[in-house]
């Protein structure tokens, strides 16, 4: 069998007929004109990437923070278009799969949503859509799609991953300066609620075999570093503006904005999600292997160090 192509190419502006007949389609399924939004301000501030409170960031002049700020903007959309790609080729994938008519209605429902969340996305614009440029956890969550098992897809993509997109998504459309950027996300998160709740009940028919338990708890390892590293794009646009002078600095910079802090909240919400759903055997292995555990600020600043070009490391 072919192997899924998650994220496919885009169609040339040329060919006119079938991109005619997708707007066509488009209108039909209700979709109606966004409202644009303002391009000369950043969509999301400082306060939303725990910028604030830093000295380093502070002596930034006015034109480095906002060309900051707006290109961290523009990873946050680029990430969500992708994931959002992605969810279009899960919810293809969960149809085959489906072991009943009902459950195959739901995942037609749920690409039909995901659908829209993309064309939305992609309406605010701003943001680049090449396939070269697909952020590494939108990759991740691609290669999840494309090769684990339905229990494994069910408690990664749709318990975890929907369930930590409607906490980031609120918070996205909470912290938005823009109407509607704010209003996007908040349509979305009333579909996420649904898709999260559905993979909830689903799982629960799931029987996990050795295998399964162990390719799960492998992907989680992945996905939790990703997540335990602490601020990668926040350091990189910063950094690339206003290089750190020392490892001391730099370390600085990550106390001040809370790094490790706000990572330890998105493990323990991930805990959260995991907990409530996984079987006991398994989760007692999440704990014994420490899978869930923050780094250490030293840690987390040593991992940061090797990962972003200039930034000063150890010595």
């Amino acid at each position: 069998m072919k192997k899924l192509n998650v994220f496919p190419e885009k169609r040339g502006s040329d060919q006119r007929e079938f991109l005619t007949l997708l707007e066509q389609t488009a209108k039909v399924h209700g979709e109606v004109a966004l409202p644009s939004r303002s391009s000369d301000r950043a969509i999301w501030g400082e306060e939303f990437f725990n910028l604030s409170r830093s000295t380093h960031w502070r002596r930034l002049d006015a034109g480095s923070k906002l060309g900051a700020l707006t290109a961290l903007g523009q990873k946050v959309l680029q990430e969500a278009y992708f994931i959002e790609c992605a969810g279009m080729a899960y919810a293809g994938k969960m149809n085959l799969a489906a072991s009943t008519r009902e459950e195959r209605q739901f995942f037609s429902f749920v690409a039909e949503e995901e659908t829209r969340h993309l064309r939305m996305i992609e309406s605010i614009g701003g943001f680049q859509t090449v396939t070269e440029q697909i952020p590494s956890f939108a990759l991740l969550i691609g290669e999840i799609i494309g090769e684990a098992t339905k229990s494994g897809h069910l408690l990664l993509i749709q318990i975890l991953l929907e369930g930590w997109g409607l906490n980031y998504y609120k918070t996205l459309a909470k912290s938005a300066s823009d109407e509607a950027v704010a209003n996007v996300f908040k349509s979305i998160v009333k579909d996420e609620i649904r898709h999260h709740s559905g993979g909830v009940v689903l799982f629960r028919e799931v029987t996990l075999s050795e295998s399964d338990a162990e390719s799960i708890l492998s992907y989680l390892e992945r996905l939790v570093a990703m997540v335990k590293i602490g601020p990668y794009a926040v350091c990189e646009e910063v950094s690339q503006r206003a290089p750190f002078p020392d490892r001391g600095s730099f370390e600085a910079f990550l106390h001040e904005t809370a790094a490790v802090e706000a990572a330890a909240g998105k493990l323990e919400l991930i805990g959260q999600l995991l907990y409530k759903n996984l079987p006991r055997p398994v989760s007692d292995e999440l704990t014994r292997r420490g899978t869930l555990t923050p780094l250490t600020l030293t840690a987390m600043t040593d991992t940061l160090a090797q990962a972003i070009p200039g930034i000063p490391g150890p010595g």
